[in-house]
C-alpha cells in the first residue's frame, strides 16, 4: 500500500472509531497472535466471557455441520478449529455483535452484515465442495471481505453517507473512484490493509481486495489462489441474489451460473450448496439475533425461465494478430453454465460452434455437420464423453475429428480411460482460460494439418486421375491412325500377338485379312491427295461397319488394311472378306459431281499347325493379296 493509504488507516485507528473487537474478544485476538500462547490460555480467556463462549461454541457447531462429535466446550472448539480459525471466528462474531448499528444513516448496517454473513456461509460451502482450503477460515474471509466499507461508514459517517447518496445506483468502479478522490483509497484496498493489520494470511489480504472484481486481479489464472478468489466472488454473487428483488434476480442468476462454471461447479452441486446455505442461515440468525431474511429456494432460483442472458468476461484471444484457422466445433455439455462458458471462449477465438446436451444428440450433429473439433464433458447423459469418443473413432467419416474430453476428476484412471478411448487431449475442470486457449491453439494446428493433408491427398488423386486419363488419351493416340481413326500398325501387331497367344492356349482358330485399295495411286495422281485421303476414310468406314463385332480392323500402312479375325477358320474368314469387298464395291464416292468407283483386293490366311509365327501368317495373307491383284483386282484370294 502507498504511504497515503497507510496514513488513512492510521487516522482511522487514531479516531478511536475504527471497527475493532473490544473486551475479551480483543484480548483473544492479541493472545492468539503470540507465538508462546497455549490452547489452555486461549480456552481460559474465551471462557471468561460467557456470552462470547456460547456464541463461539454454537458457531463452531454450525461450521462443523453434521459432525458426529459436537463441540460442547471452548476447549473442544480450539482443538477442532485450531487457534488461527478460532481467532478469526471470535473476530467476526465480535464485530457483528458490536457494529450492528452505526452513525452513518445512509449505510445499511443490517444489510451489510446480512450480506457479509451470507457471503461467508456460501464461501464456506463452496470451499468445502472444491476442497481448496479450511472451510472455517474461508467463512471468516467472506464475513470480513468488505470490512473496509464498514470502517469508512463508521469513522466518517457524514462524508461517507454523502458519497453513498451521490453514487447510489452507480457501478462499483464509480464508487471506488469517488472513495479514492475523497479518502485516498477505496474500501477494497482498506479491507486488504485492515486484514493485514489483523494478521490474516497474505493470500486472504489479496483476495479481499479483488474478489468483487476478480477480472482486475493479478493472481495467476488456474492457481489455487485464483480459484479461491473466484469462489469468494461466486459467494458474493449468491448473497446478492438472496437479497435482491425478483426483478433483479434474472441477471444475477446468469452471473452465478457463469461464475460457477468458471470454477467447475455444476448446477446440481450449486443447488445442493444453496440448500446448505439456507439451512446454515437459519442457525446464524438465531445465533446472532439478526432480523429474518427469506432465502429463496436455489432450485427455483436457478430454474428461472426468464433469466436474462448476460455476457461473461472473457480474455482477449491471445493470438488475435496471428493467422487464425477457424474451425467447426461441437461442444457436448449437459451443464448450461459450462456450455455458455465454452461457447463464449470459442466465440472469442472466432470459431463456429454447435452445441449438444448429451452424447446421442452429439452423434446426430456429428453426422450432419462433420465438426473438426469435439469438446465433450466426460459425464454427459445417455452417452458419456468417453463412449462418444470411442464411437467417433469407430466411424470412418469421424475418426480424424480432434476430441477433447473435459473431466472434473483429476485421477490418473479417468485420464488414461479418456486417452485409451481415442481422445486427443484431456482437460480437468475448472478450465483456466489461458490454458484452454493454448490447448485450443494446439487443436487448431493439428486440425489444420489434417485438412491440408486431406487437401493434398485429394489433389494428388485428382492429378493421378487426370494423368491416367491423359496417358490413356496419349496411348490411344499412339495406337490410332489419325486419318481413318482406325487402330494403327503398332496396335495391330500388339493385338495379333495377343490373339496368337490365345489361339495357342485355347486351341482356337485365328485368321487375318490383308486389304488393299485398288488403283489408289491413280486417285492421288488424278484428283490430289485430299481426295485420296477422303477415299481412304470412306473405305475405312465401310470396312469397320461390314466386319464382325469381334474382328479388329486396322490401317496397316498407306492404302493397306489388316483385319484380325479371332475364332474364324479360313472359310468363315473368306466369307467375311467377300462381304467387305462387295460392300466397298457398292460405295458411290463422289468427286466434283462425278461418281468414283472404289474396289479392294483381299488376301486371307488362317493360322495352321504348320504356321510357325505371326510373320508367316501375315506373309501368307500378303501373298494371297498379291495373287488377287495379279489376277485382276477386286478379288478375294484365300490360302487353303
Amino acid at each position: 500500500m502507498e504511504t497515503a493509504e497507510n496514513s488513512i488507516l492510521a487516522r482511522l485507528k487514531n479516531s478511536g472509531r475504527l471497527p475493532t473487537p473490544k473486551g475479551v474478544a480483543l484480548e483473544v485476538i492479541n493472545l492468539t497472535q503470540r507465538e508462546d500462547a497455549s490452547n489452555h490460555d486461549i480456552v481460559r480467556l474465551v471462557s471468561a466471557d460467557p456470552a462470547l463462549s456460547a456464541r463461539v461454541i454454537r458457531a463452531a457447531n454450525v461450521l462443523l455441520g453434521n459432525s458426529s462429535r459436537p463441540v460442547v466446550t471452548i476447549a473442544d472448539a480450539v482443538t477442532v478449529l485450531g487457534a488461527r480459525a478460532l481467532r478469526q471466528l471470535v473476530l467476526g462474531i465480535a464485530l457483528i455483535a458490536d457494529y450492528r448499528h452505526g452513525p452513518c444513516k445512509q449505510f445499511d448496517y443490517q444489510h451489510f452484515w446480512t450480506h457479509s454473513l451470507l457471503t461467508g456461509i456460501a464461501a464456506r460451502h463452496l470451499a468445502a465442495h472444491a476442497r481448496l482450503a479450511a472451510a472455517e477460515e474461508i467463512f471468516v474471509l467472506g464475513l470480513l471481505g468488505n470490512i473496509g466499507q464498514l470502517a469508512l461508514a463508521t469513522v466518517y459517517p457524514k462524508e461517507y453517507g454523502a458519497l453513498l447518496a451521490h453514487t447510489k445506483g452507480k457501478t462499483l468502479e464509480e464508487l471506488h473512484r469517488q472513495e479514492h478522490d475523497k479518502f485516498g483509497c477505496d474500501h477494497a484496498e482498506l479491507s486488504e490493509e485492515m486484514l493485514a493489520d489483523m494478521h490474516f494470511p497474505k493470500i486472504f489480504q489479496t483476495i479481499v481486495r479483488d474478489f468483487r472484481q476478480p477480472e482486475t486481479g493479478k493472481i495467476a489464472e488456474g492457481s489455487r489462489e485464483w480459484q479461491l478468489l473466484h469462489l469468494l466472488h461466486l459467494a458474493s454473487l449468491i448473497a446478492d441474489a438472496c437479497l435482491s428483488t425478483q426483478a433483479e434476480r434474472g441477471k444475477l442468476v446468469e452471473k452465478i451460473r457463469l461464475q460457477a462454471a468458471l470454477v467447475a461447479i455444476e448446477a446440481g452441486d450449486l443447488i445442493t450448496i444453496g440448500e446448505a446455505c439456507a439451512r446454515d442461515w437459519l442457525d446464524w440468525l438465531m445465533l446472532m439475533n439478526m432480523g429474518a431474511v427469506h432465502i429463496p429456494s436455489f432450485a427455483e432460483l436457478l430454474d428461472q425461465p426468464d433469466a436474462v442472458e448476460t455476457a461473461i468476461e472473457i480474455p482477449q484471444w491471445p493470438y488475435a494478430n496471428q493467422d487464425n484457422y477457424k474451425m467447426r466445433v461441437l461442444v457436448v455439455e449437459h451443464d448450461r453454465s459450462m456450455l455458455v462458458l465454452l461457447q463464449s471462449m470459442l466465440a472469442a477465438a472466432g470459431h463456429n460452434v454447435l452445441t449438444a446436451r448429451d452424447g446421442v444428440e452429439a452423434m446426430r450433429l456429428a453426422e450432419q455437420h462433420h465438426p473438426q473439433l469435439v469438446i465433450s464433458d466426460c459425464l454427459t447423459p445417455q452417452m458419456d464423453g468417453v463412449t462418444l469418443c470411442r464411437k467417433l473413432r469407430e466411424s470412418y467419416d469421424h475418426r480424424n475429428m480432434y476430441v477433447i474430453i473435459l473431466t472434473a476428476q483429476q485421477g490418473v484412471d479417468r485420464l488414461v480411460e479418456s486417452f485409451e478411448a481415442g481422445a486427443d487431449d484431456c482437460m480437468v475442470k475448472p478450465l483456466a482460460q489461458k490454458i484452454f486457449f493454448a490447448r485450443l491453439r494446439t487443436a487448431q494446428r493439428v486440425v489444420r494439418l489434417q485438412e491440408e493433408l486431406a487437401f493434398d491427398r485429394d489433389q494428388m488423386l485428382r492429378f493421378s486421375k487426370e494423368l491416367a486419363a491423359s496417358n490413356e488419351r496419349l496411348q490411344r493416340l499412339a495406337l490410332t491412325d489419325a486419318l481413318t481413326e482406325l487402330p494403327n500398325r503398332r496396335f495391330a501387331m500388339e493385338r495379333i500377338e495377343q490373339e496368337w497367344a490365345l489361339s495357342k492356349r485355347g486351341d482356337r482358330t485365328l485368321s487375318c485379312m490383308m486389304v488393299d485399295i485398288d488403283h489408289f495411286k491413280s486417285i492421288n495422281d488424278r484428283f490430289g491427295h485430299q481426295t485420296g485421303d477422303d477415299a481412304l476414310k470412306a473405305v475405312a468406314l465401310a470396312l469397320r461397319q461390314s466386319a464382325r463385332t469381334q474382328d479388329v480392323v486396322c490401317r496397316y500402312g498407306g492404302e493397306e488394311f489388316l483385319i484380325i479375325c479371332p475364332d474364324a477358320d479360313i472359310d468363315a474368314a473368306y466369307q467375311g472378306a467377300e462381304r467387305l469387298r462387295l460392300n466397298v464395291a457398292a460405295l458411290i464416292f463422289k468427286f466434283q459431281g462425278s461418281d468414283l468407283k472404289l474396289t479392294i483386293s483381299i488376301g486371307v490366311a488362317e493360322k495352321k499347325e504348320d504356321t510357325a509365327s505371326i510373320d508367316d501368317l501375315l506373309s501368307h495373307a500378303d501373298d494371297c493379296l498379291y495373287s488377287a491383284k495379279e489376277s485382276g483386282r477386286n478379288k478375294t484370294v484365300a490360302k487353303k
